[in-house]
């Protein structure tokens, strides 16, 4: 009787505790469920011209965070790598939305005092997407490429940022423990069922020796009478065995009087008194394998992907998984890839314009040093002079390949090689940026060289080095641009042998005829020829093996003055649009701008280095 209200008891008590865990665990996924999303907003801070939001505020969810911006008029948002965003934000005065609140219902802003301007940030080569908006923007916060990003939010650069921001954060609504303690509570109860409609049988009291109870206590009793008849029969032939003159002792165990069948009988029913007792111990062993099972399910979503090595350091303070320091300084490259092909059809549609219309004022925005005063001149020859041929034209389409630099900091250099419309042969287009608030300029055309092949550069991203630098290389780029000028002026130069060209792109060669050729005819003067590297226009890529592409400009002066009193020199007409005349009996000077490529070969190379693309330019001429 005793056992039946304990088994009642426990049955009850299980299907109790079953019925909470399952509440919990449909709780957890139902009314306890978490939020989908944390939403903040920024305190009233002081007014500043520009707000710039913080790459961590990307990284604190995963997903997509969205940002709503309330203001006055029309404003902006723009992403960029922060370095570049803190590059153009500069000393002016800010604001920094660099956190969320312990409650996550408040952003954290910081401002910072500096000067109460900027230009509009509007048409920034910087930015790779810009999003604007008047009165209100709903804007969704996904990163354009790998690697950290920033934003900047401004007006007009003048007028304060808008100040109304409201930033929404995917929110972890994962439940781990809700199908363990949904499993569980189902055990309990199906535990707690089986222990009030299972029902222990009654035992056998006959004096045979079987006691009563449950199927698991007749189950021991049987293994233990067969342990004791082995271990009987054990001990018989051990006797047997033994020498009669070292006889062992009896366990009480072994020579012990065989109970009686009254005996048996009370032993069976304290073993029958004890059922109940035994059930509720094997229900518990079975809810705490349960409990263990949830606990390595809830531990197996915890694991660390194979990836991750069980011995690696916590990551440093402010580290976001996957960023790298060193990326931001050395190994991203300046432009995507949608942002180059933006740059370069804005560059394209500039010279366009100046070409078709022979005005330098629409080249301003986008062109500059060698190739904006080689256009200018030109323009002015041609406005003179109608046969005079037109600079070859620059386009963004059919682009053959881009090298861009992974240097972060100013200037900026990037190429990039096209084949368009009026492009008889590819030409390589460099476009440099001086500053972060400045955009890429082009500074320099120069068509490939016929039969000449362009050198490999990793697109990925590539080092640029100081004109000076000879690191790995077997010249410097300043060392190769002199060498090729020395090699222009001079028909026994001394590179002659370590400067050459293709068979089939005679730039070198034509040039020193043409200069034998003017001497050799111009009976009435005396001309001389120089060729020198210009300062400030050297840019220098690193190839992918190990050599480097030098782009440059060379100044080719010819100087020219007459042999005796009464002597005159001619100019043709080209000269003579520039300079103002045609004759001169007191001598001349006719300046070219050459636009040049070299290839340098990496240090230990017994390779020469290679004239890939040449051209020059009128850009000057007077007389003395």
């Amino acid at each position: 009787m005793i056992g039946s209200i304990l088994r009642f008891k426990t049955a009850v008590a299980l299907v109790l505790l079953g019925l909470l865990t399952l509440l919990a665990g449909i709780g957890q996924k139902t009314f306890w469920a978490p939020p989908e999303t944390i939403t903040a907003t920024a305190p009233a801070g002081t007014a500043a011209p520009l707000t710039v939001f913080e790459e961590k505020l990307k990284t604190l969810h995963p997903g997509t965070v969205k940002i709503q911006v309330k203001g006055e008029g029309a404003f902006l948002l723009a992403a960029g790598r922060p370095d570049d965003v803190d590059a153009w934000v500069g000393k002016t005065a800010h604001n920094t939305v660099d956190g969320v609140s312990e409650d996550g219902k408040a952003l954290q802003l910081t401002h910072t005092d500096g000067e109460a301007t900027a230009p509009s940030p509007a048409g920034s080569d910087l930015w790779v997407t810009t999003e604007n908006a008047t009165g209100e923007m709903d804007y969704a916060w996904n990163a354009p490429a790998d690697g950290d990003w920033s934003l900047l939010l401004a007006a007009d650069g003048t007028k304060p940022a808008p100040s109304s921001i409201t930033m929404t954060f995917p929110n972890d609504t994962s439940t781990p423990w809700a199908i363990p303690l949904m499993v569980l509570g189902g055990l309990l109860i199906i535990a707690g069922g089986a222990l009030l409609v299972l029902k222990p049988k009654s035992g056998n009291r006959s004096g045979n020796g079987t006691g009563g109870g449950s199927t698991f206590a007749r189950r021991a009793q049987a293994k233990a009478a067969a342990r004791r008849g082995d271990q009987g029969s054990a001990a018989s032939t051990q006797e047997t065995a033994a020498p009669e003159t070292a006889p062992q002792p009896a366990t009480p165990e072994k020579t012990g009087p065989e109970k009686t069948a009254p005996e048996k009988a009370a032993a069976g029913q304290k073993k029958g008194s004890g059922t109940a007792r035994r059930s509720g111990i094997v229900v518990a062993v079975l809810t705490a394998a349960a409990v263990a099972g949830t606990s390595v399910a809830a531990q197996a979503s915890q694991t660390p992907s194979p990836s991750a090595p069980a011995s690696s350091a916590p990551a440093s303070d402010g580290a976001t998984p996957g960023s790298s320091a060193e990326g931001q300084t050395g190994d991203t490259p300046v432009l995507l890839d949608a942002q180059f092909r933006r740059v370069l059809e804005q560059v394209a549609g500039a010279v366009d314009a100046g070409d078709a219309a022979k005005d330098a004022a629409k080249l301003a925005p986008r062109v500059a040093k060698s190739e904006l005063q080689v256009r200018t001149q030109n323009y002015k020859i041609r406005s003179q002079v109608g046969s005079y041929e037109a600079r070859m034209p620059v386009r963004s389409t059919k682009l053959l390949t881009t090298v861009v630099t992974n240097k972060r900091s100013w200037p900026r250099s990037v190429m990039a090689v096209t084949q368009g419309e009026g492009n008889v042969v590819p030409q390589l287009l460099t476009l440099t940026q001086a500053s972060p608030r400045e955009n890429y300029k082009l500074v320099s055309s120069t068509p490939l060289q016929p039969g000449a092949t362009f050198p490999g550069i990793g697109r990925a991203g590539t080092e640029t080095l100081a004109p000076a630098d000879k690191t790995g290389l077997a010249y410097s780029g300043d060392e190769a641009l002199a060498g090729l000028g020395d090699r222009l002026t001079k028909a026994d130069s001394t590179f002659k042998d370590k400067l050459v060209e293709g068979q089939s792109s005679p730039y070198i060669a034509d040039t020193l005829a043409y200069q034998a050729d003017v001497v050799k005819s111009g009976v009435n003067g005396t001309f001389a020829f120089t060729h020198k590297a210009a300062a400030d226009n050297t840019v220098v890529f690193r190839t992918a093996d190990g050599g480097a592409l030098v782009l440059g400009r060379l100044n080719f002066s010819f100087d020219g003055t007459p042999k005796a009193d009464g002597d005159k020199l001619t100019i043709g007409d080209d000269a003579a649009a520039l300079a103002g005349g045609k004759e001169t009996s007191t001598g001349m000077v006719l300046d070219f701008a050459e636009s040049v490529a070299v290839y340098v070969p990496p240090a230990g190379s017994k390779d020469p280095m290679k004239l890939v693309a040449a051209t020059r330019g009128l850009v000057g001429a007077k007389f003395k």
